[in-house]
């Protein structure tokens, strides 16, 4: 893959990284990311006055479409982080992404898939197994941890990611990325605003404020950002099933700060799975 792509990707990597950050230090998750997403469009209004053109019919289908899944990835996201560490569920979430973004992405998309390429993306979901890890003997204790419900809901947040993947890579061909991405991250708004209202109401949502404030600004600029970021890329050719791979140097980062901030336990195994994460992205700019 070609080096402006892959800059892309490790930039919108450490770009994501701080709005889970910021989501987990929030008090009430399912409201922070309603401001969050609120402040997003807010800040990226610009967009369109710089960035508007007419969108297809097939263009707004698709838009809409990827809305659902990524409403439903920030619902899912934030019940995970409830009664879980950052370091296991961001590497979750992270990662069963791009394991299923490469089989829709061969399935679907019909993209081409070069030995390196699919090496790359198994050594990184190797990693994200390796990470989920208590220690080196504890092969089946990601599994187990499938009966906990945080795990369960990072597991659907990366079934909804790569979903949503899928449905960009070909909407960002009717609609210019940035733009796609704005309209998107709107709808997204529209859709969790019922649910968010019934969890919380507005009494938890000017409750989370009062904790959050500027914590909640930036990660609505860091959120949209960051996947603008991946849609450049997408857009430049890099195929879709890389691109879900290599973002996820993110969670090299997640699980550092888990670890070496926020003491998170279970340190050496995270880290290892954190570097098996960066040899496959290391694998995918060198042999994809």
């Amino acid at each position: 893959m070609n080096s402006a792509g892959l800059l892309l990707l490790l930039g919108s990597a450490f770009v994501h990284v701080v709005t889970h950050i910021a989501l987990k230090r929030s008090r009430d998750r399912t409201a922070f990311v309603w401001w969050m997403l609120l402040f997003s469009g807010v800040l990226f209004a610009p967009v369109l006055v710089f960035a508007w053109q007419p969108v297809p019919w097939i263009g707004w289908a698709l838009l809409i479409g990827s809305a659902v899944f990524e409403a439903g990835y920030f619902y899912a996201i934030a019940k995970a982080y409830h009664g879980a560490d950052l370091s296991i569920v961001y590497p979750l979430a992270r990662g069963a992404g791009p394991a299923l973004l490469l089989v829709w992405s061969i399935l679907l998309l019909r993209e081409p898939l070069t030995w390196g390429g699919a090496l790359g993306v198994l050594t990184i979901v190797a990693g994200l197994y390796v990470v989920n890890l208590p220690h080196l003997g504890g092969w089946k204790e990601p599994l187990r941890s499938l009966r906990r419900a945080p795990s369960r809901w990072a597991l659907g947040a990366g079934v909804c990611i790569s979903f949503y993947t899928l449905i960009d890579k070909i909407g960002i061909g009717y609609v210019e990325p940035l733009l796609y991405t704005y309209l998107a991250l709107w709808w997204s708004v529209v859709m969790l605003t019922p649910f968010t209202l019934r969890e919380v109401g507005w009494s938890g949502l000017r409750a989370e404020w009062g904790f959050s404030k500027g914590w909640t600004v930036l990660a609505g600029f860091t959120s949209l950002s960051a996947y603008a970021m991946v849609l450049f890329a997408m857009a430049r050719g890099t195929p879709a099933s890389y691109a879900g791979a290599i973002r996820e140097f993110s969670v090299v980062l997640g699980a550092a700060y888990g670890v070496l901030v926020l003491k998170e336990n279970s340190g050496a195994m995270r880290l290892l799975g954190a570097a098996l994460v960066a040899v496959g992205i290391a694998t995918i700019g060198l042999l994809g």
